[in-house]
């Protein structure tokens, strides 16, 4: 039985529902009201990624592209706890793929093949492999705020307070119970089976709001755009209302008398026409198509400027999407590189980072290592551009050895001692040894040189 099944299959009462405020504002769209949703995370979940079709992209791949990328495991030099220190800040500075941090990395972390933690990255839970359970985690931060991970641990035997598997909570379920403003412990609502916070790891987002002690909880990038979500609903819902209503497309006139039956048969062919096919008539038609709806026209504008607002919140270029107005990136490729280091970058090294120390650190404890896990961006299609600019400035860059090299592109060492030797170009020559020796020249006519 999955840990989920003692929550969600056994009789229970019906969730506890926590009131929310409603918001006071009424904003007229194309003569109609809009409806503004409650600031709570089942909101966000129903009336945000399951009914709007923009946040639903946006999340959908931010998700996927983080899903795709694999997390491995390594152990850490002792002697190399500079160049690990170091490697760790170029996460902070989007600047992964620079040469010195391939060379920090390759440096001081030796990757791991075989132990318990990656039979955990390979497989967190008995239903889910990783990207499943990544995609799960990334989502519900990206919807809600948060995100809540389950540890399950051995009660007794070898690997007690140590974590086993990982199981992703709905986080629109989530209840914390806490005490000036500490956490106590979790429960699910509707549940009343208390969960260790020793056992949660808690994702959020940053939430200034101490107003309401809702501080524990984070705060969904969707409060921060509630009325934007609201408005852009309402939009997709008037468009709907507009085309079930609209009026004729335009207008066929003929130049000659025509019966009422005649016209009638003229606009069965031309409707029955098929593309590309030519018609002959008796007589000469005009077309007229009729404008668009000036309401129509203003509910087109009102969703592009909403979907350039909702992807802002997500620092998500909304040339993804297909918005050609967006003219920050000056194509695809770099709009979708960018989202990678922008957006996917942060959230993959904050899991990381909380993994290492809520996962990792107990079974670094047991067996006298350093234990790291992390994530290689290398395979995202994305970035081919820049493993070829790295590998050029490789080639250059003569002061490393061949090893080292391959080491940074993750190719792997070879054990050949030749591989392990600086190789400096023939151009280069010590300044001592220069054909011309200027201690030479005092004593010779340098007319030949002027």
């Amino acid at each position: 039985m999955a840990f989920l099944d003692l929550f969600f299959y056994n009789n229970k009462p019906e969730p506890i529902r926590q009131k929310a405020q409603t918001a006071p504002i009424v904003y007229p769209l194309i003569n109609n009201g809009v409806t503004w949703f409650t600031d709570n995370s089942t909101q966000y979940i129903t009336n945000g990624y399951t009914s709007n079709p923009v946040i639903y992209s946006i999340v959908k791949q931010i998700s996927d592209k983080i899903a795709a990328v694999p997390f491995y495991l390594y152990t850490i030099e002792k002697d190399k706890q500079k160049d690990f220190k170091r490697y760790k800040s170029f996460n902070t500075s989007n600047n992964l793929m620079s040469v010195e941090a391939f060379k920090c990395k390759s440096s001081s972390m030796v990757e791991v093949h075989s132990h318990a933690i990656m039979n955990i990255l390979e497989q967190p839970n008995p239903n889910q492999g990783w990207s499943d359970f990544v995609k799960e985690v990334v989502g519900y931060k990206l919807v809600t705020g948060n995100s809540y991970i389950y540890g399950a641990k051995p009660e007794f035997g070898v690997n007690k307070d140590k974590i086993i598997s990982l199981t992703a909570l709905p986080a629109q379920l989530m209840n914390i119970v806490a005490s000036n403003n500490q956490v106590d412990y979790y429960n699910l609502i509707g549940n009343n089976q208390r969960l260790e916070k020793e056992n949660i790891l808690h994702l959020k987002f940053w939430n200034p709001d101490f107003s309401s002690s809702q501080n524990v909880y984070g705060m969904s990038p969707l409060r921060a755009g509630l009325k934007v979500m609201s408005l852009n609903n309402e939009a997709y819902n008037a468009q709907a209302n507009v085309m079930a209503n609209r009026g004729a497309f335009g207008m066929l006139t003929a130049s000659g008398a025509e019966s009422p039956e005649q016209m009638e048969q003229m606009k069965d062919r031309f409707k029955t026409a098929s593309a590309g096919e030519i018609m002959i008539v008796s007589q000469e038609l005009s077309w007229t198509q009729f404008g668009q709806p000036s309401d129509e026209l203003q509910i087109l504008e009102s969703m592009d400027i909403n979907l350039r607002d909702l992807c802002n919140i997500y620092s998500f270029p909304s040339l993804l999407l297909g918005n050609t107005n967006d003219k920050t990136y000056s194509n695809y490729s770099e709009a979708a590189k960018q989202m990678v280091f922008n957006t996917c970058v942060p959230l993959l090294t904050e899991l990381r980072d909380n993994l290492n120390k809520w996962l990792v650190a107990p079974y670094s404890k047991a067996d006298g290592k350093q234990y790291y896990i992390d994530f290689d961006i290398t395979v995202l299609p994305e970035l081919a551009q820049n493993i070829n600019e790295l590998i050029d400035q490789l080639e250059r860059q003569y002061w490393l050895t061949p090893n080292e090299k391959r080491a940074a592109v993750k190719f792997g060492t070879l054990p050949d001692p030749a591989m392990d030797k600086i190789y400096i170009p023939n151009s280069l020559v010590p300044i001592d040894e220069q054909s011309i020796s200027l201690d030479n020249t005092n004593n010779q006519d340098l007319s030949d040189y002027q």
